[in-house]
């Protein structure tokens, strides 16, 4: 699996939400963080950083702080708007993790939880 020396990889991942709620987007947000970890078999003191979007039906509370409640302090963490694509899957919430790893691109594990999967099949 993957070669000895650690190069930076992107690894994909997305989740959608049934409400604009706080507790649901943290919630969501770290089952999706947790699941990509555990997926690919990242210490998290590999990730260089974490870029989170929300599509603009998604206020309630930043991606990020999921993150940051599972004690990734250390970790640079980004999160901004999607874009508003007319007829796009709404309540969405994505995820671009830049990882230090020994896997080779086609050994990552891109993560796609409830509707996203949808996202898969285009």
């Amino acid at each position: 699996m993957g070669s000895d020396k650690k190069q930076t990889r992107g690894i994909r991942g997305a989740t959608t939400v049934e409400n604009n709620s706080a507790e649901e987007i943290i919630s969501a947000t770290r089952e999706l963080l947790n699941k990509i970890v555990t997926d690919n078999s990242i210490d998290t003191r590999d990730i260089a950083a974490v870029f989170f979007s929300a599509t603009p039906d998604l206020n309630s509370a930043f991606p990020a702080k999921a993150a940051r409640e599972i004690g990734w302090l250390d970790v640079p963490l980004f999160c901004q708007v999607e874009i508003d694509v007319p007829g796009s899957l709404g309540k969405c919430i994505r995820i671009m993790m830049l990882v230090n790893s020994t896997l080779k691109p086609e050994e990552i594990k891109h993560i796609y939880l409830k509707e996203t999967i949808k996202l898969r099949e285009q």
